[in-house]
């Protein structure tokens, strides 16, 4: 029966961890990935 609440409680902390780790990526900064489509599409290259 503790192996069982010790994996309910490590699966619970991974899905905490997790939902830190995904607001934390809301609050920064956006990448740069429109420099990159726009040079797919030949604008910067010429």
């Amino acid at each position: 029966m503790l192996d069982v609440i010790y994996l309910a409680l490590t699966l619970a902390l991974f899905a905490l961890v997790g939902l830190i780790a995904k607001g934390a990526e809301k609050l920064g900064p956006r990448s740069g990935g429109s420099a990159q489509r726009g040079a797919m599409r030949g604008g910067e290259w010429g």
